[in-house]
């Protein structure tokens, strides 16, 4: 592996040194449990701050409908009936937010290539998760059987990691033009280790468009791949068991009986419930762990325990936001890279917001943001990238 890092990114000793800074960050992390949650929005703060004076982009009309949405929702949602459990809000309200500053940050790239450390992560995170195994393996003594069911993470959850894992794959591979096959080999070993449906759930979809880019000697590979990875998660995760078990699907059925399964009921409040609303009592009684594991009390019925940004997006937002969020983003990501690529760029995170936060979590929308300056600094033939054709639009 050292010598396919090395051809790669000239520099194994920088391989060597950033694993082993990533591992004491993890092992600090793992066993003091560092509160990191909101480390991606304040990275994403530091940066928009530092890169203020360099705004210099024609503004997208879409900033105005993001800024209008969080306003709207803020301000005009109805009241909260239960002050003694206030709502994670700002969580819920970071779509529009991300709408935003795509919408004025989207060509504000760094002065530095992001090609060097895209590609360096892409070797690093499967060791990582390997290292977070090793750890838990000391620390619990698990056998391998219980290290199989782990969920190996290297900051938090692996579901937004992975979605930001695949969008590294993503520009590497789409954007760059770097169509070795290790790199979805890499892919695929990422999703095994991590032994996230989810996970799954969007490499089968990028897996769609590395197939049609490749040739048939690889087109045989990944189709081996995919299928070992959909067979190893399967037996891990148990995806044939009946879809009322899966939680996701427990809380959006939740949601949709509180609408009488009715379509209609559902088009009849086109803005949601708002943001301070609470779920019903009897849905929340209904799913008392989802709202112990999210809020850290079961009486506290947050929308945020319906863990899927879809789930909550409706019952929050009304199905016409919620259609239009994904929507705008596509927009505005295809505006600077044409629709092929967009929707590349876009799929881990609109197959992630089945399961998680999505479209409302930090790390996802870096995913977003490093991608469309990846091909921002292709396009303009950035010194450092000159043996990198410029894609065309």
């Amino acid at each position: 592996m050292l010598s396919i890092v090395y051809k790669n990114t000239n520099s194994a000793w920088a391989f060597l040194a950033l694993l082993v800074v990533g591992c004491a960050l993890h092992a600090l992390i793992f066993i003091w449990r560092i509160p990191v949650y909101y480390l991606p929005d304040l990275i994403l703060g530091i940066y928009l701050i530092y890169k203020l004076p360099d705004l210099n982009q024609d503004v997208s009309p879409l900033f105005f409908v993001g800024l209008i949405l969080w306003l709207g929702y803020y301000f005009f949602s109805p009241p909260a009936p239960d002050t003694q459990y206030t709502n994670n809000f700002f969580v819920v309200l970071k779509p529009f937010l991300y709408l935003s500053i795509l919408a004025l940050y989207s060509k504000n790239d760094p002065q530095w290539s992001l090609r060097r450390p895209l590609t360096l992560f892409l070797y690093l995170y499967p060791c990582i998760l390997l290292w977070n195994l090793f750890l838990v393996r000391l620390q619990e003594n698990a056998s391998i059987g219980q290290l199989m069911n782990t969920r190996p993470f290297f900051i938090f959850e692996n579901n937004f990691e992975i979605t930001f894992y695949l969008n590294c794959f993503a520009i590497v591979f789409f954007i760059y033009q770097q169509k070795q096959v290790q790199y979805f080999v890499l892919a695929a070993l990422v999703i095994i280790l991590s032994g996230s449906r989810s996970g799954l759930l969007s490499f089968a979809a990028m897996s769609v468009f590395y197939f049609l880019a490749v040739s048939w000697r690889q087109r045989i590979v990944a189709l081996t791949l995919a299928l070992a990875v959909v067979f190893y998660i399967g037996k891990g995760r148990n995806i044939t068991a009946p879809l009322n078990s899966i939680d996701r699907v427990q809380s959006l059925q939740a949601i949709l009986d509180h609408y009488h399964n009715s379509f209609w009921e559902i088009l009849s409040l086109p803005f949601g419930h708002g943001i301070y609303e609470k779920i019903p009592g009897y849905i929340c009684i209904r799913l008392p762990d989802f709202a112990e594991w999210f809020t850290g009390n079961s009486h506290n019925c947050d929308p945020l325990m319906l863990q899927a940004f879809y789930s909550r997006a409706l019952f929050q937002f009304g199905i016409y936001i919620t259609i239009l969020i994904p929507l705008l983003f596509l927009l505005l990501v295809k505006k600077e890279m044409g629709w092929k690529l967009a929707c590349i760029v876009l799929t881990p995170m609109t197959c992630v917001a089945a399961s998680v936060g999505g479209f409302s979590n930090g790390l996802a929308f870096w995913g977003i943001l490093l991608s469309l300056y990846a091909f921002e600094q292709v396009r303009q033939v950035n010194p450092a990238l000159t043996a990198t054709p410029a894609p065309t639009r």
